[in-house]
This record gives C-alpha cells, structure tokens and sequence, in this order.
C-alpha cells in the first residue's frame, strides 16, 4: 500500500471514530443544568456583551446535547444527520443543543453561521466539560429525557436508524 493509500485509510478511520484521543473520566447518568456563553453573531465583535444561556432554557422532551467544534472532521460530517433529525422531528418535541469546543467564542460563530447551524449552540466551558464527564473526543451526542436522565451517549458519528429509534421513543 502506497503513502497515499494510508493516508486515506487513517482519514478514514479518525472520520468514523471520532476526533480525540481520550476515554471519560466519568460518563453521567444525568444532566445538571449548565451554563454558557450562546453562539450569536453578537459573539464575533468584541464589542457586544455575550448572552449567557442554560441547558434548561433549550432542553425539550427530548434534547440531543452535541459536542462539536470547527476543527473536527467527524463533526462536520454528522451535520446532516443533525439537520434530518431536527426536520423530522422539532415538532414533535426535539430539540438540538450543540456544545461547541473551538477556542473562541467567534471561532464558533463563524462555524454556526457557516455550516448553517438552527439550533442554539453554547461555547464550552469546565463546568459544561464536568457536566458532561470530561469526553475527551469529538463528537459526543447525549440524548436526553425530559427528566434529564441520559438514555443514549454515542461517541463518534451516530448511526442514524438507531438514533432515530431512540429519538422517537422518548417523543411518544
């Protein structure tokens, strides 16, 4: 196999697998409710004041919690499968919150405004990351009760039968 055939099979691979390295420190069973700072074109000038949201104030009953950041191959490919998932089922009671990890908060309100993102996305932050059980991998999507119980963690790019299935469990 040539240079550029593994180069395409270790694309490949970080693709389906994820971006990161790392296992959780712990994953949770619950979701406290966290804070952030939300993604908006007010964050990409300094000179506006960022809007402060809570997880509470964007769960439905049945929330999808993304992790994703600009930088992850694995995450921008999981974007249209996010977008199927709010089209088909935003009326019935999903809803989408994405956590992003970029460096800055401007760094992800071009990634928001780029990829064309709808839902509400918060920045990262330690207490979010603690919230979560510190992942260490990119993407990472939390679906959530209305209880804010933790009923699916899928690490890497979901599989979209099986996320619909869970998704439509939660909304009957």
């Amino acid at each position: 196999m040539g240079k550029l055939g593994f180069i395409g099979i270790l694309g490949l691979f970080l693709l389906l697998a994820g971006c990161g390295q790392q296992e959780f420190q712990a994953i949770p069973t619950k979701i406290a409710d966290f804070k952030g700072i939300l993604i908006n074109e007010k964050v990409s000038s300094k000179k506006n004041k960022a809007d402060i949201t809570s997880y509470r104030s964007h769960k439905g009953k049945a929330t999808l919690i993304v992790l994703t950041a600009s930088w992850c191959p694995a995450c921008q490919a999981e974007v249209p499968l996010l977008k199927e998932l709010s089209v088909g089922y935003k009326d019935q009671g999903l809803e989408i919150l994405m956590i992003n990890e970029d460096d800055s908060p401007a760094v992800a309100a071009r990634y928001k405004k780029k990829a064309n993102l709808p839902w509400p996305m918060i920045h990262w932050n330690y207490d979010i990351m603690n919230a979560l059980g510190n992942p260490g991998v990119l993407p990472v999507s939390y679906l959530v009760n209305e209880q804010d119980s933790i009923v699916k963690v899928n690490v890497g790019i979901f599989e979209k039968k099986e996320m619909q299935k869970a998704v439509e469990k939660l909304l009957k």
